[in-house]
């Protein structure tokens, strides 16, 4: 994708403009008139068959992408799709996005059938199109804007404002954990620069080692937080672009589930990708992984999630904000007694 913006990643950047395809749902009309409410202006337009004309937070809603893209100005300013629509009509959705020119799709949508992904996702590779999801709460860039649910009503408790530096992005299959992570580090002192929830069923349109390589080039990224679970090999893809010299940035890895080693194969707990099966998947074989990159670059495995902050530290990285936390880290919303 040749690049036209001047901050941010080609997931989320200064030039983005977003079409919504489900506008109408509860939960989606909800999400864009917080995000409008916050980042105004990067919600461009909204589909809803036989909803057209109506409007969501101020965002004009058609019947159609095409139609929607006939409008000069939106079709000079949409240039990436977020879905929330029912899972079976996910595949139908996607297909429009990318036959009327969308180029970057979120898909929030749990349940999609396999097969529809697995059919989408090759005609995007075809076409030169991103998909991050299904299951994906979307991105955050704080400085600019977000797509999708990512940081809640208020993202600005766990993410720094815009007008604050970050340099640290995270990358990880939960979105809940996308956002805790985030309010952890920075109350550390490490801002976010962006943060992409990538979605945790069985096939992840958008992996960690599709984005590592733009964050390698990008200047404005000092480290990586990359949380990770069991199921499939998405982790070891990552730690081997370390070993292959091509991602050499400090890296804090965290795989959650090593309880699921001693539990029976072929049982997902959590998302649907987080199934180990056939001997492939387990949480100690990903970790084993990044320890073994961790002789060819600067990684530092968290093996317990609050030891992420300490471990960013640990390899040097230095922080964007005043550290708020002095020596003890306690959860924001922790109910334990003094």
């Amino acid at each position: 994708m040749e690049k036209n913006w001047t901050y941010g990643t080609s997931y989320l950047n200064d030039k983005t403009g977003v079409i919504v395809i489900g506008i109408t749902g509860r939960e989606a009309s909800q999400v864009v008139t917080e995000t409008e409410a916050i980042y105004p202006g990067i919600t461009k337009a909204g589909v809803t068959p036989g909803r057209g004309g109506k409007e969501v937070a101020g965002v004009p809603v058609f019947n159609t992408v095409k139609e929607a893209l006939q409008d000069p100005a939106l079709r000079e300013s949409i240039n990436t799709g977020l879905v929330y629509v029912p899972p079976t009509s996910v595949k139908d959705a996607v297909y429009e996005l990318i036959d009327n020119g969308i180029k970057v799709i979120y898909i929030v949508t749990e349940h999609v059938p396999i097969k529809d992904t697995a059919e989408f996702y090759a005609y995007a590779k075809e076409k030169g199109v991103k998909i991050v999801g299904p299951t994906s709460l979307g991105a955050i860039v704080p400085k600019i804007g977000r797509i999708g649910a990512v940081g809640g009503k208020d993202p600005f408790i766990a993410y720094q404002r815009p007008d604050e530096p970050g340099s640290y992005v995270i990358l990880s299959k939960s979105g809940g954990l996308t956002t805790t992570t985030a309010e952890m580090i920075k109350r550390r002192g490490f801002g976010i620069y962006t943060a992409i929830a990538l979605g945790g069923d069985v096939i992840s349109c958008t992996t960690y080692a599709d984005v590592l390589p733009e964050l390698e080039e990008d200047p404005n990224v000092k480290g990586v937080v990359l949380l990770g679970e069991p199921g499939g090999s998405y982790e070891e893809q990552a730690a081997q672009l370390v070993i292959d010299g091509k991602f050499t940035k400090p890296l804090v890895p965290f795989i959650g589930g090593r309880f699921q080693d001693y539990l029976a194969e072929g049982v997902s707990f959590g998302h649907a990708g987080a199934v180990v099966e056939r001997g492939m998947g387990k949480a100690s074989d990903k970790i084993r992984k990044f320890l073994e990159a961790a002789k060819y670059g600067p990684v530092n495995v968290a093996f317990f999630y609050h030891e992420i902050p300490q471990r960013l530290l640990e390899l040097g990285c230095e922080r964007d904000l005043p550290d708020t936390t002095g020596d003890v880290v306690k959860p924001l919303y922790s109910t334990l007694e003094e």
